[in-house]
């Protein structure tokens, strides 16, 4: 209950406001004296009274708390005789009433949580305290279609069917007694006038209409309105057998819930209380309504629910609800559907619709929607249209792809199948959580469907990202995520159209990003954008901006991307979208961080995320997100530690939602590989490196362009470590692909050329080293330019090739030069040269220049990362030496130290430390 479905509902429409209090006249006459109203703090039972929410004749409703369990309650106190007598005899048949409403447990049933007695005959009934509307305001309070009301009512029915297996009649069946939780649930209460026609240890209650009477003359369980001294209900929904005297049964409780059902499709009642009344001059007929696009089957449902003789109503409830359960528009389908957000589902067709054959079990055939989306047909065209490229892998490709979006589709059958067992099989989910569930998934299917489209219309860019695209599928796990799907509320009638058309222009715009077309994304989202912020839907407006941040970045327009998602931050927000925003905002977190070169503002945003994602739920795909996004931003900043330990859970995450050695999950295990590699941590790089590439090779062959940026970084680590001719092999393949794919003067072969260069220097063969530099320079200047890191980091290989080979002078100059640069443009690069010209002047015992850029480098990397930053082992190392070369051992010991100490913290294996390990041995103890 809630103070909306109480104040007013418990039920003013049945008693006589006086004064101050509710009085109800007896069958007898005789009116009962007001209530005895307890006061905030009084006990009941265990309970503290809050509030006093509403009354009956016989009963008073509270709030109150309970302190056991820490929960607020709605407490109903009930009155056993007029003058509060002490019969035991009242009060037990008092409690043997509640404790059969106790007895039913039932999600659509307010939850009755314990009963009691009290002294003065009265009794206490617990009940669960639920915010909402009762169904009479939530069917007034906006434009109701057939489609939104059916699934309530549904709801509503399973209560009351729940409530007939159990043996008890409801008996008052009206919208003031159903309420339409906050929560999404459906709750059927006030079983104010609830009777046992059996109890379930015993078998039947003996009924004849005299002693229902009498029961019901004493009962404060009984609460509306006396007719004619005799019956008892609310006269508007009674059925008319009642009216005449006979017992109260499940099949009045139909009656009752078939008015119900007509006026919440039709805004009127069926039958005037004259009609139903007696003496009836002929049978009554119901009213003759505008249909509007109610549909005929449900007209008829409705129509015999209220057959004047109940043996022309349906045999039960169970029965009735099976009639509704089956699509009004398609005969012979199963049709599940609710209030949640319509998503569009192929031409115009509401996919919140799920259909099966009737001659199926319940759940059932709902694969058969695959058809058309991803099924034989639709992979023949996509395999035919790879073929047709000519790409040496473009057969691997296709069974990557097919593989994956086997996967997506398998798995949206699972979750669409398990939604609706858990509405239709085992009643443990309403059906308005359903049609939350489904409407999410309707829209996982409109974009699955919108990329096969496109994909059959392949070219060989699509070819070479082909098994990528599955992973770029939102998401089926955030359809299950209720709190977050119900959070935005229900659209308006009005708004419930444009947002089908604003979901099916995100849906197109995101198909064509997954495979590439960014104009047509910009252009979708933007269309979906405008008619978002038109209509006020936030949660839109959001998704809407999420795309076209991810279009503009994908165009090199980053500041418009980090505006873009910015606006979807703040969009979700106030749409109470809190796994839309953190997604927006760790978006804006990475692109401020890596690309605007901003890690301090982009730290910001990810705490912004975790706050959303936090407050949403943090699912396995937002952790992911999280930890991939706060370990770029660490690394930015120079944070190797830092960097490393978000990656390893970024791929941890990923790897307990996909598998170990599952293909999706061989991108992070890259990023946790590259992370290691800059931090200097070789061995432990190469193992993910080796091992992504192998599951990288089953999926695309050995020839594609993903694994040349692998082989690349791998041959870093190798050189490091010492295993030159394992690098070399690297360096060999990584170019031998790189210039099958894009040529010999691709940019993508700039970092292979430099690191070959820098392994050639390394084996001191420096005619190859500077023909691979100067290789790598040429491309350079073209594309990225001088001013970028990359291109940085090949100018210093450049001048380390140079003084390597003997020319000091020009050596230092390139230095000079390249330094001066990167001191004006702040760059990344900076503490690199530093070390690299530390080491230049080692070289040639220049021992004060060679300790001044040593100590520059370290206050650089420090700076940068921090004062355990694991960069700064090399250049200690140097500094050290450099302390030794100028005869001042004492200061070179402690530098050598702290390089063990922060290199040892960081993971570096001995391998690793030796250069440091070799320094320490030649220093006295």
């Amino acid at each position: 209950m809630s103070d909306d479905a109480t104040e007013h509902d418990v039920p003013a429409t049945d008693v006589t406001k006086r004064e101050g209090h509710a009085s109800e006249r007896t069958p007898t006459g005789q009116r009962n004296p007001p209530p005895m109203y307890l006061d905030r703090g009084d006990p009941i039972g265990r309970y503290v009274v809050l509030d006093r929410l509403g009354e009956g004749g016989m009963g008073v409703v509270y709030s109150a708390f309970d302190p056991e369990l820490d929960r607020k309650v709605a407490i109903k106190l009930l009155q056993g005789k007029t003058g509060g007598s002490t019969s035991m005899g009242d009060q037990a048949w008092l409690l043997r009433e509640a404790q059969a409403l106790a007895r039913l447990a039932h999600p659509n049933v307010v939850n009755v949580h314990d009963v009691g007695t009290l002294p003065g005959d009265r009794v206490f009934v617990a009940m669960e305290l639920v915010d909402g509307l009762t169904l009479r305001k939530w069917v007034k309070s906006e434009a109701r279609s057939w489609r939104d009301v059916l699934p309530v009512m549904i709801a509503a029915g399973q209560g009351l069917a729940a409530a007939h297996a159990a043996g008890l009649v409801h008996r008052d069946v009206k919208p003031d007694n159903v309420l339409v939780g906050n929560d999404g649930r459906v709750r059927v209460m006030d079983f104010g006038l609830a009777k046992v026609s059996h109890d379930p240890d015993s078998g039947p209650v003996p009924r004849t209409s005299a002693s229902e009477l009498s029961i019901d003359a004493r009962s404060p369980l009984a609460e509306s309105l006396t007719v004619a001294g005799t019956v008892v209900g609310t006269p508007a929904y009674m059925a008319p057998e009642l009216y005449d005297g006979n017992a109260a049964d499940a099949a009045s409780d139909q009656f009752s819930f078939g008015v119900m059902l007509f006026e919440a499709l039709y805004r009127t009642r069926p039958f005037t209380k004259e009609q139903l009344m007696p003496p009836r001059a002929e049978v009554p007929k119901p009213k003759q309504v505008d249909a509007g696009n109610v549909p005929a089957k449900l007209q008829r449902i409705v129509l015999r629910a209220l057959s004047i003789d109940p043996a022309q109503r349906f045999p039960s409830m169970a029965t009735l609800l099976a009639e509704l359960g089956v699509d009004p528009n398609a005969g012979r389908r199963r049709i599940l559907i609710g209030t949640g957000v319509l998503a569009l589902a192929g031409a115009g067709v509401a996919a919140v619709l799920l259909l099966t054959p009737p001659s199926l079990e319940p759940c059932q055939g709902i694969d058969q929607r695959l058809a058309g989306v991803w099924d034989a047909g639709v992979k023949k065209k996509i395999s035919a249209a790879f073929s047709a490229t000519k790409k040496p892998y473009a057969t691997q490709a296709f069974a990557a792809l097919e593989r994956s979006f086997d996967g997506y589709a398998k798995e949206w059958v699972a979750t669409s199948t398990e939604s609706c067992r858990a509405t239709r099989v085992r009643r443990d989910q309403t059906e308005d959580v359903l049609s939350l569930r489904q409407s999410c998934l309707d829209q996982r299917l409109d974009e699955l469907r919108a990329v096969t489209q496109l994909l059959a219309e392949s070219d060989g860019g699509i070819v070479d990202k082909a098994e990528k695209i599955g992973g770029q599928l939102e998401p089926l796990a955030s359809c299950s995520n209720v709190a977050v799907l119900r959070a935005p509320g229900v659209p308006t009638a009005a708004q419930r159209p444009k947002l089908a058309v604003i979901n099916k222009h995100i849906a197109d715009a995101k198909a064509n990003m997954i495979i590439g077309r960014y104009l047509p994304t910009l252009v979708g989202a933007q269309k979906a954008l405008d008619l978002a912020k038109q209509v006020g839907l936030e949660s839109a407006v959001a998704e809407a901006e999420l795309v076209r941040g991810a279009g503009m970045i994908s165009t090199g327009n980053a500041a418009e991307a980090v505006s873009a998602y910015q606006n979807a931050s703040w969009a979700a927000l106030r749409g109470k979208r809190d796994d839309l925003a953190a997604a927006a905002a760790y978006m804006s977190a990475m692109i401020t961080s890596d690309v605007l070169g901003n890690p301090t503002e982009a730290q910001i945003f990810v705490d912004l995320g975790d706050a959303a994602a936090a407050r949403a739920g943090l699912s396995s795909v937002l952790e992911q997100k999280r930890h991939t996004v706060a370990g770029l931003v660490a690394a930015k900043r120079g944070d190797n530690e830092a960097a490393v330990a978000a990656h390893e859970k970024a791929l941890a995450a990923a790897q307990r939602i996909a598998g170990p050695d599952d293909a999706a999950v061989w991108g992070d295990e890259v990023m946790l590989a590259t992370t290691l590699l800059k931090a200097q941590l070789y061995t432990r790089a190469v193992k993910h490196f080796e091992h992504a590439m192998s599951v990288r090779e089953k999926i695309v062959g050995s020839d594609h362009a993903d694994i040349a940026v692998m082989l690349t970084m791998a041959g870093v680590a190798y050189s490091h470590l010492g295993e030159r001719g394992k690098a070399k092999a690297a360096y060999d393949r990584a170019l031998a692909i790189r210039e099958k794919a894009y040529g010999k003067r691709n940019p993508l072969l700039i970092t292979t050329l430099n690191n070959y260069a820098d392994l050639l220097r390394m084996q001191e063969d420096w005619p190859a080293a500077q023909a691979m530099i100067d290789r790598a320079m040429d491309i350079a200047k073209i594309a990225p330019g001088p001013d970028h890191p990359l291109s940085h980091t090949v100018a210093t290989s450049h001048a380390e090739i140079v003084g390597g080979s003997g020319k000091i002078v020009e050596a230092r100059k390139l230095f000079d030069e390249l330094l001066a640069r990167e001191r004006r443009l702040s760059s990344e690069t900076l503490p690199i040269t530093l070390a690299a010209r530390a080491e230049l002047e080692l070289r040639q015992r220049a021992w004060a220049d060679a300790a001044m850029f040593a100590e520059q480098a370290i206050a650089a990397f420090e700076r940068a990362g921090g004062m355990e930053n694991s960069e700064l082992v090399a250049p200690l190392v140097t500094l050290a030496k450099a302390r030794i070369g100028a005869g001042d051992r004492a200061v070179a010991k402690p530098l050598v130290e702290r390089a063990l100490a922060i290199g040892t913290k960081a993971g570096k294996t001995p391998t690793e430390l030796k250069p440091a390990r070799d320094v320490l041995a030649t220093l006295p103890p």
